[in-house]
């Protein structure tokens, strides 16, 4: 657990939260599997494996991205608004969701990147290791600081 400061009702409220570490867990979990369930989905309609359940409105196809963007939007406006209160059963669902959201949106990262309708890629698997590894840095900076400055340390010798 962490302490924080936060301004509530116009006033300063202190407030325990659960671990940087456990949220992020969440967050990468969600992300990773909902990325690899997406891939896994799309390339089992493509082989006709499975139906095509693919949403396409008068001819035209929505990538799963925009549904992603939308649920990071609704859930921007969870946190912002609703202010769920930290280290709750509602507040890690809303992380979770907020995985899945990254997942959806950075799935098709090379597609919006590129403006083409490449689902295989490249870039989209960069993206998700890149956004994997920026979590893991956040969630373990202290450890990855330590880590960098004993490098230099004896680097330096």
């Amino acid at each position: 657990m962490f302490q924080s400061k936060i301004i509530m009702d116009g006033q300063l409220k202190n407030f325990q939260s659960p671990s940087i570490e456990r949220l992020i867990a969440i967050i990468i979990f969600s992300f990773l599997a909902t990325f690899t369930i997406s891939r896994l989905m799309v390339y089992l309609v493509l082989e006709h494996l499975m139906p095509d359940f693919f949403l396409t409105i008068k001819g035209v196809h929505i990538h799963h991205f925009a549904y992603g963007v939308f649920i990071l939007t609704v859930i921007s406006f969870y946190f912002i608004i609703g202010q769920p209160t930290s280290g709750t059963k509602r507040f890690r669902w809303a992380t979770a969701i907020y995985g899945i959201g990254l997942g959806l949106t950075f799935d098709e990262f090379g597609m919006w990147i590129h403006l083409e309708d490449n689902y295989w890629i490249r870039q989209s698997y960069d993206a998700v290791i890149i956004i994997t590894l920026l979590l893991l840095n956040i969630a373990y900076r202290k450890f990855v600081w330590r880590w960098l400055k004993e490098i230099y340390r004896l680097v330096k010798k």
